[in-house]
């Protein structure tokens, strides 16, 4: 049996501005940086110490996972974001309601079906080949969401989990089973 920790990244300025983000970048805002803060607090009052870390290479997991660890990052693109083309860097006003399918396609963007098919192989093949755990994986909101869904279909949909959300799974025989989805105090 392996812990895994996914978690996304801290407030960034264009979940402040509710932009789409995607695959493009903005940088963390304070109250990201205090989210990150505040999860490694979480961490370390939980006795957690993480022997491997994985995160998406866009800036603002990368500088999550940094503000929560000094072990070097094993950068994964299969981490990154959904693709979302032309809709990358617009307003979330303006997105279907989820789950979207194939909306952003016509936009030269990922359907959702083959974005959650690349982040579950993405985090079981961290899983299968970690060496030791707990293992840290720092990524984003939609990356969280679409796990979450693709191992527990009968599992309500939370939603897009808040910045610095934590997800403690479980893995053992190919199979993820979530713990608990946590929210480090001041990270709302």
């Amino acid at each position: 049996m392996k812990k895994i920790y996914l978690m996304r990244h801290g407030e960034t300025l264009f979940n402040l501005m509710d932009i789409n983000q995607g695959q493009c970048d903005s940088p963390l805002t304070e109250k990201g940086i205090a989210q990150a803060e505040a999860a490694k607090n979480w961490f370390q009052n939980h006795g957690i110490h993480f022997r491997e870390v994985y995160c998406s290479p866009l800036l603002r997991a990368c500088d999550t996972a940094e503000l929560i660890t000094d072990l070097p990052l094993h950068r994964s693109r299969e981490l990154k974001e959904i693709y979302l083309g032309f809709r990358e860097a617009s307003p979330n006003s303006d997105n279907p309601l989820f789950p979207y399918g194939d909306y952003f396609v016509k936009y030269g963007g990922e359907d959702l079906d083959s974005f959650a098919h690349r982040i579950v192989s993405a985090i079981t093949e961290i899983a299968d080949h970690a060496e030791e755990d707990p293992v840290l994986i720092v990524a984003h909101g939609t990356v969280m969401r679409c796990f979450l869904r693709a191992i527990d279909p009968d599992h309500r949909d939370p939603g897009v989990p808040g910045n610095c959300a934590i997800a403690e799974l479980q893995y053992e025989g190919g199979r993820f089973e979530l713990k608990q989805l946590a929210v480090p105090e001041k990270a709302e």
